[in-house]
């Protein structure tokens, strides 16, 4: 089961940016292997991963939408400031028949104006990643980053993951020079600056699954379909992915 979440928040910084936050909700995988002595099937029931933002009032699971309280306590969104938000993912499966879980967070970040994508650079859009996370290199372009926790998650336990939000100051930097026209007339010696940002939107879309620790590197790989090893046949940490060491 995957949720996706949604916000939009509007802020003003030299021109009209708005923020989509968005995260998802765990994409079940069960995990089939064979025994010495029978098949076993793993209910789906038993993964289950939550996402939660940290607010005020302190961390709330996240049901519909991102608010990013910190971001939200400014009246004009900063263009180069750091917000501290905190977003985290928890191991929310049953107490009684939850097993400790890998966690895999896909964060795909874009700019959009008028419904539509536009060519500024996703890398202006910075995020701040918790410690323990692995960005795999193989899966991550411009667009998308795929991250993985390079320890259990255990059964009730929580992991931050994103810890600030950014606009670097560089987009401020995106400037055409152009004659005015006013009532459709170019005004001789007159020009005009204007921010190709202007009215432009960038979208964050967080979306975290998780798989059982049994059988750890068997599981990753029908899972997620990478070539992970471990330092234990269950509920070991991770040493490397795709034959590169994660720390």
């Amino acid at each position: 089961m995957k949720k996706l979440y949604k916000n939009p928040l509007i802020i003003l910084a030299l021109g009209l940016i708005i923020i989509i936050s968005a995260s998802a909700g765990a994409a079940r995988a069960a995990i089939v292997y064979q025994s010495a002595a029978e098949r076993v099937n793993f209910s789906t029931a038993t993964i289950s991963v939550e996402v939660q933002e940290k607010t005020d009032e302190g961390y709330v699971a996240v049901e519909n939408e991102l608010n990013f309280s910190e971001v939200a306590k400014d009246e004009k969104f900063k263009v180069g400031k750091i917000y501290n938000e905190s977003v985290r993912i928890v191991n929310n499966s049953n107490q009684e028949t939850g097993y400790s879980e890998y966690v895999r967070v896909v964060v795909r970040k874009n700019w959009y104006k008028d419904g539509k994508s536009t060519n500024l650079d996703p890398d202006l859009i910075e995020l701040g990643i918790a410690d323990g996370w692995y960005l795999n290199p193989d899966e991550t372009t411009t667009e998308q980053a795929v991250y993985y926790m390079t320890t259990p998650l255990g059964c009730g336990n929580a992991a931050e993951f994103l810890v600030s939000v950014q606009v670097k100051n560089k987009l401020t930097s995106f400037v055409e020079t152009k004659p005015y026209v006013e009532n459709g007339v170019e005004i001789e010696g007159t020009i005009v600056n204007e921010y190709l940002y202007d009215g432009q939107a960038f979208q964050i879309e967080i979306q975290a699954d998780a798989v059982q620790t049994h059988n750890s590197e068997d599981a990753i790989y029908a899972a997620w379909g990478i070539k992970a090893t471990c330092d234990g046949q269950d509920d070991g940490n991770i040493l490397t992915i795709g034959g590169k060491p994660v720390n």
